[in-house]
């Protein structure tokens, strides 16, 4: 009785251990591959980023399309320069079969875009860089394609990446290892008061 009420005990203790920390598997894009609102991968609703307040939401003036509502705090720039504040992504995502992100994108005044995009090395997930790429978004509609090979390493992302408890790695990106993803406005340099950016027919092509 004693043994087998060990045994009962033991089974019960490694059904209540936490599941291995080992990353999900990449979510693998093919070319043409396109975001729209009822994708869950690219979460809507409110959120506070760098002081501001984000609203992402489908737009109605474009089936298809998304809308950001960014709401800076009054007589403050919101954080570091190169933050992005946007449409946002943190599934993990192998972009190997594609080279270049592509979107339409307008807003309801010039200000500074960004892409910023997250690789981690293959070999050891908590080793990660992060990428940028700069663009004017207008009040018109432009399309706009970013290759990933253009992209720069992110200025200061040693310093964010050990608050985030991570490591920098070797400044290459990998499509086949991206983290995360963000296209919007550059945080430190948004315009007084509050604004929207429209983002249409983002996908991932070759």
């Amino acid at each position: 009785m004693r043994r087998l009420l060990a045994c009962l005990i033991f089974s019960l203790c490694l059904a209540a251990a936490p599941a291995s920390a080992e990353p999900a598997a990449p979510l693998r894009v093919q070319p043409g591959d396109q975001a729209v609102p009822g994708d869950a991968s690219w979460p809507l609703g409110a959120r506070f980023e760098n002081g501001a307040r984000l609203t992402v939401s489908a737009d109605d003036a474009t089936p298809g399309g998304f809308r950001i509502d960014i709401a800076p705090p009054p007589n403050q720039k919101p954080g570091p320069t190169r933050a992005c504040l946007g449409l946002a992504s943190t599934t993990r995502r192998d972009l190997y079969k594609t080279r270049a992100v592509e979107f339409r994108i307008k807003a309801s005044r010039a200000v500074a875009g960004i892409l910023v995009v997250t690789s981690s090395n293959t070999q050891d997930n908590n080793a990660r860089d992060r990428f940028f790429g700069s663009f004017v978004i207008g009040e018109e509609w432009k399309t706009l394609r970013l290759p990933y090979g253009a992209l720069a390493p992110l200025t200061g992302w040693d310093t964010e990446a050990q608050r985030l408890g991570l490591r920098p790695g070797d400044l290459v990106l990998r499509p086949d290892s991206v983290e995360d993803l963000c296209i919007g406005a550059e945080a430190g340099r948004l315009p007084e008061g509050p604004l929207s950016i429209n983002i249409d027919g983002l996908r991932f092509v070759r």
